[in-house]
């Protein structure tokens, strides 16, 4: 692993572009999966989400799986790099998990969400 104190030779490998890439792919990966969840809110897919559904999930749920694993293995070149990508691999994690409780509760519609019980709470 390179070391973060440590300028790099011209010819080393550039990690902090690899780790930048990462990270940007999450944030892009992130909205996809928010649009997905307001698709399932659809009243046509609510409670009955067909196999396009499920199949769409599990892509998603996969890349994100994917992007933050690989995101936890690289290290960035600078030290604020590497505390974003030390701060944001849990944080993709948490989010990959309420993702995929909140489509399974709205595909499914046998359990209230994180969005709804935040919801809820929030009205009071």
């Amino acid at each position: 692993m390179p070391d973060i104190d440590r300028p790099e030779a011209p010819g080393e490998e550039r990690s902090a572009s690899k780790a930048a890439f990462l990270g940007s792919l999450l944030a892009f990966l992130s909205l996809v999966a928010l649009s997905v969840i307001g698709v399932g809110h659809a009243r046509t897919i609510e409670g009955a989400a067909n196999a396009q559904y499920w199949i769409v999930v599990a892509g998603i749920a996969a890349a994100l799986a994917f992007v933050t694993t690989a995101l936890a293995r690289t290290r960035a070149r600078g030290r604020t790099g590497e505390t974003l990508r030390r701060v944001a691999v849990p944080l993709a994690t948490l989010w990959l998990v309420i993702f995929l409780w909140e489509t399974a509760a709205v595909g499914a519609g046998a359990f209230p969400g994180p969005f709804e019980l935040g919801w809820a709470a929030w009205k009071g």
